[in-house]
């Protein structure tokens, strides 16, 4: 019974959608009906269950509308991934293209494979752990499948394959998914969609696709994010996706989908990146006449695939009747041996109206053993729900929505049947000899009945697992849950206790399966009693007994581990508490540097429950991340979709306890903990390996190394592969950058190159563990934002870009650059020796290091004495060439930025717009002040009268004009609020908090400003120099532009329409508002109520001009009319005296 059973139709359960906005532009979905069990607490299989006995399934989201109005608890919904070697699907079979995910879901952990409809995360979904008990949706809707009929030959072009109705060809020409697409376009066809298991089981099996495929297909979410279509513009009705699919996010956009892997299961993945593509056509009209082919090596009526023709008999027989009718033929009743034969049986009867197809499998002979008829080995097995089970029979092959599944039926049923021979002219494979007995490692058991090795974790006072969790387990130390294939092997591992092996059957829409992909052939379970392992049906559902290896602990409960000591938390505070736990302990918060340290941490966590633990990387916001100790990052071990930096506040790192695997997290939310110290403080030194130095022509000398870059225009670019080569050749190896000087010195003279350039760095040898190609040891990294990426195992080559270094396809062409030793020693110059007193060249200018310690107003007369400027830096290359000068004496340089003639805006003397900064942390930290380029590279303020030496700058290009300041002043800096003046109006820059555009203009009125118009070039320049400084900490700045209900654009401050700086790309027609990108400048519309920075303007504040002198002559002609007027009233005055007396 279940309680508070709603029952609605899809039209009234569309008045209580969650998002209305999205409703007009949608058509209606097919009629269902919903049945929302809000009060009931089951399982998710319980749940399904449930659904089922009401001719229902658990309820499939596959449109943005279909998101239902919710009460107060979690319901399941049909999102799973109990199919263990695939991704994410509906049961029941729904495509699987809309995606709804709450922010840092789906969790990676193993053990949650089933989803919830959460309220908590407005009605997102989160994948939780399928035992708990919660209330569901049922979904029910009426339609019929209605299998295509059989519609005959069709006609293809040469070297398309057909089937059914379309004609298809693989092209391994590497493309973007849109060069794809557009290519196929060119062939009077389209990027393949994908309708049904039969067409997937087709592609896969049919035209020539291989294991180490990567190849596009059409399925994309270019129209509306996280929503899959095809596009060709056929409806979405089956997927299949690679396992860890799809795993596009928000933050990690992956629009477009190809198939993969040995199944050619759908991955999405980067438009951009370079991959084969499959397309897809209608046929050629039929020549009249043209007869029917007939497969080579076949007899007529029989198709080939591989070295083997098949036939379908036409005529229902019993298993025996097929059999003998096969072998009739010469031929033998149907054989699969591996998951491509299988794909190809699918697609070739899946689509038959049918039920079933006879195999040459059963236990006839041997009740429990599953044999094939021909005698061959089973190697491969595809078993349908519930099967095999306990009863005997024979093994027939299913169609329609199950299709390609094997069923056990009774031998005397009479269903249709294939047969199977060896073509004509093909060669066997040689037989394989039998396995040699395994060598086992220390620990394990093995005997002649038995082709792997065994260990058994069973001590009793050992903390219990999951299937899964044992399985996990299992995989980490090199095995697998074991697979038993015998009685020998079932004696082998007898145990009194009840243990978890490899057999499982977690999907109910499939049958029973080993872990590690053997055929289920030897059916076990009614032999289980004997040897008291209470195995069954609901085994995965028992306990798990496994001990773990013992470390040595000491006196205060650290655990001892190579030579270092770890503390494993119980309680859970925040990552700032943790911290201060290991520091009382002089220790800190573990730093993770190699796949077994992590593997220890990860399974030394028995003793503690399951859940997340704090280690010691943290993440910035401008979404670098690095190890808290300084420690270069030479290893990452990410869970999919990580590091997500979920509404940008996630800073701090954890631990999963079941996989080990690392998670951003916000750093006050509270968590276990991993602590570690060492336990000696010996540290060995390794001897110098440079002999002494100087270089060959045309090579560069720097530290005892000297180097080669090949990035100009007339270079060759290069894969990795090769470029390292070409640097073996001349004796040398790719490069290796140690150190920030190294980077410097190399970046700087990149300034001229047309290309990206090839380093050393690689993970080859060792996936995700990083390693220079010389050997040398890794003691200095200098990632891109994000990076190292570890999601591709191919993306396994590193490059120079901006300076900062990224992954990328090995396969990609690319500049490079060539290291050596040298071979006479570098003389470095000290304070004592005598520099030139000639200004050295770089780039448009040139440089003098002044050696004499001044003030800062001094500094920059001595310059101007020598037709110089003190330096300004415009650029990371002009910073770096400086930078590797001063370091040869030892003392900071003043530089030419300062803020003590500019009122609090920072501005250098020679006029060039401020578009580079290097400041050290915390830096500027004063309003008035003068600033040096400090010995560890960064610029820092100082009051101006300190001394220091100086760096004076020549160049012939004179900074461009600034447009002429119209009269006025901007507001004094306040509240860390600096106006910035420009032409006749000021400017505030908001880039530290993030706010929608409404917020954002409103923010500008309450300061007496609007959001900026953008009225000309000139302007648009300056701002974009102004926010190429700020960029790094948003992806955007608001303006005032937005679209009215008439779709014109406008500005908030009524400014003309008649300048533009759109993006080159094609804008979404829903938005409304603009933002202005960082760091290009250019404008694009977006979601209003997304969180960006923003841009004031007002008009400068005037006063009306006073001259000191014109109030006297005010007053003096205010007296002067006094005066007259006195005089002439006197006057009156005695004349009408007079005339009163005459």
């Amino acid at each position: 019974m279940v309680d508070n059973i709603t029952s609605i139709s899809f039209i009234a359960l569309l008045s209580q959608m969650l998002n209305r906005e999205l409703l007009d532009n949608q058509m209606s979905p097919e009629n269902a009906h919903y049945q929302i069990n809000s009060e009931s607490a089951l399982t998710w299989h319980q749940a399904r269950k449930s659904c089922q006995q009401q001719n229902a399934e658990l309820l499939s989201i596959t449109d943005i509308h279909e998101q239902m109005y919710l009460k107060d608890s979690a319901l399941w919904i049909g999102l799973n991934r109990l199919d263990l070697k695939s991704g994410w699907e509906w049961i029941g079979g729904t495509p699987f293209h809309y995606l709804n995910w709450a922010p840092g879901s789906p969790s990676p952990e193993s053990g949650k494979l089933c989803v919830v409809l959460n309220p908590e995360t407005k009605a997102k979904w989160q994948n939780w752990e399928c035992d708990q008990k919660l209330g569901y949706i049922c979904k029910k809707r009426n339609f019929t499948l209605i299998p295509p009929g059989d519609i005959g030959p069709i006609a293809c072009p040469d070297g398309w394959t057909s089937y059914i109705d379309h004609c298809y060809k693989i092209f391994r020409e590497s493309k973007g998914w849109q060069e794809a697409l557009t290519s196929c376009q060119n062939e009077g066809s389209h990027l393949v969609s994908i309708q049904h298991l039969e067409e997937h089981s087709f592609i896969v099996s049919g035209l020539g696709y291989k294991p180490t495929d990567k190849l596009w297909i059409g399925l994309n979410d270019h129209k509306f994010q996280m929503f899959f279509e095809w596009s060709d513009g056929t409806p979405v009705t089956y997927t299949k996706w690679h396992l860890g699919e799809p795993s596009s996010t928000n933050n990690r956009p992956e629009d477009c989908v190809m198939i993969k892997g040995q199944d050619g299961y759908f991955a999405d993945s980067d438009c951009g990146k370079k991959a084969g593509y499959i397309c897809k056509r209608k046929p050629i009209p039929q020549i009249a006449g043209e007869k029917e082919n007939t497969d080579v090596g076949c007899k007529k009526g029989w198709v080939r695939y591989g070295t083997y023709c098949y036939f379908i008999g036409h005529v229902p027989a019993t298993f025996s009747e097929a059999n003998n009718t096969c072998e009739g033929q010469k031929g033998y009743l149907l054989t699969v041996e591996s998951r491509y034969e299988q794909a190809y049986l699918t697609s070739l009867v899946g689509l038959r109206p049918d039920k079933y197809f006879w195999l040459g499998l059963s236990d006839m002979e041997d009740q429990g053993t599953f044999r094939w008829s021909s005698g061959e080995e089973v190697s491969f097995t595809h078993w349908n729900a519930a099967m095999p089970g306990s009863k005997r029979g024979c093994v027939a092959m299913r169609t329609g929505t199950a299709a390609g599944l094997w069923d056990v039926l009774d031998c005397e049923s009479k269903q249709k049947y294939i047969c199977k021979q060896w073509a004509v002219g093909a060669t066997a494979p040689p037989l394989s000899s039998a396995a040699p007995k395994p060598t086992c490692p220390e620990g394990w058991i093995s005997n002649d009945h038995a082709s792997s090795c065994y260990k058994s974790f069973c001590r009793s006072d050992i903390k219990k697992k999951s299937w899964i969790e044992a399985r996990d387990f299992c995989r980490q130390i090199g095995g697998d849950l074991a697979t038993i294939n015998n009685e020998e092997e079932i004696k082998m591992i007898s145990s009194e206790n009840r243990v978890w092996i490899g057999i499982y059957s977690l999907n109910p829409d499939e049958g029973f399966a080993w872990s590690d992909g053997s055929p289920v052939s030897t059916l076990i379970f009614h032999q289980i009693c004997l040897v008291k392992m209470s195995w069954g049906l609901y085994m995965c559902f028992l306990a798990h007994l496994t001990c773990l290896p013992e470390y040595k602990t000491t006196a205060d409960g650290w655990v001892i581990y190579e030579d270092k000591l770890y503390y494993i938390s119980q309680e859970q505070v925040s990552m700032e508490e943790a911290r201060e736990f290991c520091r009382m302990n002089s220790a800190d918060l573990a730093v993770i540097n190699s796949n077994s340290e992590r593997n220890f941490i990860q399974r030394d966590k028995y003793r503690s429950e399951s859940g997340q633990y704090f280690i010691g990387l943290k993440l910035s916001l401008d979404k670098k991340f690095s190890w808290i100790d300084g420690t270069p990052i030479t290893y990452v071990a990410w869970a999919p979709n990580e590091p997500n930096f979920a509404n940008n506040e996630e800073h701090c790192v954890v631990m999963f306890s079941k996989q080990g695997l690392w998670n951003d997290v916000n750093c006050g939310t509270t968590n276990r903990f991993v602590c570690e110290r060492h336990n000696s403080s010996i540290n060995s030194t390794l001897a110098s390996l440079f002999p002494p130095g100087g270089c060959p022509e045309s090579w560069l000398f720097f530290k005892n190394k000297c180097f080669k870059i090949f990035a100009s225009n007339t270079t060759r670019k290069l894969a990795w592969h090769d470029a390292r080569e070409v640097c073996i050749d001349l004796g040398g190896n790719l490069a290796s950058v140690p150190n920030e000087q190294v980077q410097a010195f190399v970046y700087y003279h990149l300034e001229d190159a047309t290309t990206n350039v090839w380093i050393g760095m690689n993970d080859i040898n060792r996936e995700s563990k990083f390693f220079w190609a010389d050997g040398s040891t890794v003691s200095y990294t200098n990632w891109v934002e994000g990076a190292p990426e570890t999601k591709q195992s191919y993306f396994d080559y590193y490059e120079f870009e901006n300076g900062k270094w990224k992954d990328d396809s090995c396969d990609n062409e690319k500049g490079y650059i060539c290291q050596m030793n040298s071979l006479v020693a570098e003389q470095f110059n000290s304070p004592a020796t005598n520099p030139s007193p000639d200004f050295v060249p770089y780039g448009d200018s040139s440089y003098l290091i002044v050696l004499s310690e001044m003030q800062w107003e001094e500094a920059r007369k001595n310059c101007q004495e020598q037709h110089a400027e003190l330096a300004s830096i415009l650029d990371a290359y002009i910073h770096s060439f400086l930078w590797i000068q001063m370091q040869k004496y030892g003392k900071p340089v003043w530089i030419g930025l300062n803020s003590n003639i500019t009122r609090s805006y920072y501005k250098w003397t020679d006029n060039w717009k401020t578009r580079f900064t290097k400041w050290a942390a915390e830096e500027p930290k004063k309003k008035n002040a003068c600033v040096y380029l400090d010995l560890d590279g960064t610029w820092k303020t100082a009051p101006c009268k300190e001394t220091y030496f100086s760096v004076c700058k020549k160049s012939n290009v004179v900074a461009p004009t600034e447009p002429a300041q119209l009269p006025g002043e901007c507001p004094e800096a306040a509240d860390l609020q600096a106006w910035i003046p420009y032409h006749g109006h000021c400017y505030y820059i908001e880039a530290s908090a993030a706010t929608s555009w409404a917020q954002a203009s409103l923010k500008c009125t309450h300061l007496g400003a609007t959001l900026v118009s953008v009225e000309n070039e000139d302007e648009s320049d300056f701002l974009i120099h102004t926010i190429q400084l700020l960029g790094n900490k948003v992806g955007g700045f608001w303006i005032g532009l937005y679209r009215n209900v008439d779709d014109q654009w406008l500005w908030l401050d009524n400014a003309a329409m008649d300048f533009v700086n759109w993006e080159e790309k094609e804008s979404n027609e829903k938005h409304h508002c603009v933002e202005m990108t960082a760091p290009s400048g250019y404008w694009d519309n977006a979601d209003c109520s997304s969180e960006k920075g923003f841009i004031c303007k007002k008009t400068k504040e005037t006063h009306p001009p006073v001259h000191p002198s014109v109030w006297p002559l005010f007053f003096l002609a205010i007296l002067s009319l006094l005066g007259a007027g006195v005089l002439i009233y006197f006057y009156k005055r005695k004349r009408q005296n007079q005339l009163s007396r005459d």
